[in-house]
């Protein structure tokens, strides 16, 4: 492993306990902008790979959303980018790592009653990221603590191949960890609170969710042995940072937000794609029997998708009947359609039904990816490639639209087409290398034409320096 990991901290701010950072601190000099953007491509790489993080493109969209609305709350600069990935762990947690990554676990958005709670915790995470609190704790640390934030980085690392071993790896380097710093992080966590409340009331949203989730969290500690480490559920350093915002909150004008339908919708998803589908469907008809739900349309809908799951595609129709609605309202309530259109194979209407939602919900990703699929299965290769060209003058760093156009020019039969565009998919999915040998693939194409080589050459040769130019970070 190189020794650029040494410098990868994984910062559990839900797990780990901050006035403004100096300003000239000598922390910018230990990490390099070089180091920060590989240590962001190897994350993010590794993040594509695992089999637990999850990959629907509506989930990650409203992650993105969310987190850009708080982005552009603070201070941060506007060229230093964020990415949002979502881990499949029921534990309440979230992470800041250097690169400008987040880690969001299920768990979270599960434990959120409100859009505000969640944003709460996302801000609080970005102002780790703003004050740059990992590079002033590499700079405080010593060699043992380095060790220790490589075991973290290992334990990231091996998620891939064994769950198991990395979730014992972790809790290990936490244990190690978490005395040696403590006295940092108790100041990092009062400051990550305070820059996070100014973002998310910038931001619109609840400024008391920011108190609810914590003493939730709390409260959930204290009565689950064994979820955290023992000094989160009786320190009484979340007691004092409970104290600290309310005292900011009082001085903050009260105003009123209602929550954003796809937020309830986005963890009515993830329930009804989670464990067994019967198991779900019990539960949310449960739910909707008893009224029990947070939000009832939200039941509707996961108990669709689950009977979706389950194959009982005339149940599922029957809960859809009762938010169809809502289709206007919300983008995901159309894409809950569009898979029941799949689902019974009904696909000239699903091409239709595409072309109408992409109308009332313009560059809705998940729109853009179904239409060009419908395409593809019918054979309608050229319609798949305007439709994909198209969205890249808009999405241009969209791995997933590269992926489908370069699928599309495969059933066209041209090969050069089909490797640049493939090469474009690894590049932006992290893997450079690969990328590189896809383009050089492009450029040994028969059917490339001279000024198709020039281009690609040209291409090839900027993969090649930038794969160049962080083989020589250290």
């Amino acid at each position: 492993m190189k020794k650029i990991f040494l410098v990868l901290i994984v910062f559990y701010s839900l797990a780990l306990s901050n006035e403004l950072p100096e300003l000239g601190s000598s922390s910018d000099s230990i990490i390099s902008v070089f180091q920060e953007k590989k240590i962001r491509i190897q994350l993010l790489y590794q993040a594509n790979l695992s089999p637990t993080v999850l990959k629907d493109p509506e989930i990650n969209a409203y992650m993105e959303q969310l987190g850009k609305k708080l982005m552009n709350k603070s201070s941060l600069i506007s060229t230093d980018p964020i990415s949002f990935f979502i881990i499949q762990d029921r534990t309440i947690n979230a992470f800041a790592m250097l690169g400008g990554v987040i880690g969001v676990h299920t768990g979270l958005i599960y434990a959120a009653n409100s859009e505000s709670e969640l944003a709460s915790v996302l801000a609080h995470e970005i102002a780790h990221i703003t004050q740059k609190h990992l590079p002033r704790i590499i700079e405080a640390q010593s060699k043992d603590t380095f060790k220790t934030s490589l075991a973290m980085v290992f334990a990231l690392l091996v998620a891939r191949s064994n769950p198991q071993l990395a979730n014992a790896a972790m809790q290990t380097a936490q244990a190690a960890a978490v005395q040696n710093t403590l006295d940092f992080t108790r100041e990092h966590e009062k400051e990550a609170d305070r820059e996070g409340l100014k973002i998310l009331s910038k931001s619109g949203f609840d400024e008391r969710a920011f108190i609810s989730f914590f003493k939730s969290l709390d409260e959930a500690n204290r009565f689950s042995a064994g979820a955290a480490p023992s000094f989160l559920r009786t320190h009484p350093i979340t007691l004092d940072r409970i104290s600290d915002i309310e005292d900011r909150i009082k001085q903050i004008p009260y105003k009123q937000r209602e929550d954003d339908l796809n937020f309830f919708l986005v963890r009515a998803k993830l329930q009804a794609f989670e464990g067994d589908p019967n198991t779900s469907i019990n539960s949310l008809k449960t739910n909707i029997q008893n009224k029990s739900g947070v939000n009832q349309d939200a039941e509707y809908f996961a108990l669709s998708y689950a009977y979706l799951r389950g194959g009982k595609l005339k149940n599922a129709q029957e809960a859809f009947h009762q938010i169809k609605h809502l289709r206007r309202l919300s983008p995901m309530v159309n894409e809950l359609e569009a898979n029941l259109l799949l689902k019974n194979q009904k696909l000239k209407e699903l091409e239709q039904h595409y072309q109408e939602a992409l109308l009332i919900f313009p560059n809705y990703k998940a729109y853009i990816y179904g239409l060009a699929d419908v395409y593809l299965r019918t054979h309608k290769n050229k319609e798949a490639i305007l439709l994909l060209e198209e969205y890249l003058s808009i999405y241009p760093l969209d791995a997933n639209l590269y992926k489908l156009l370069a699928t599309a020019h495969s059933k066209n039969r041209s090969l050069y087409k089909e490797y640049k565009n493939l090469s474009e998919f690894f590049y932006y999915s992290y893997d450079l290398k690969e990328a590189a040998n896809q383009m050089t693939s492009a450029i040994n194409s028969a059917d490339a034409s001279f000024y198709d080589k020039a281009k690609a050459e040209q291409r090839l040769k900027e993969i090649q320096a930038e794969i160049r130019l962080y083989e020589n970070v250290q």
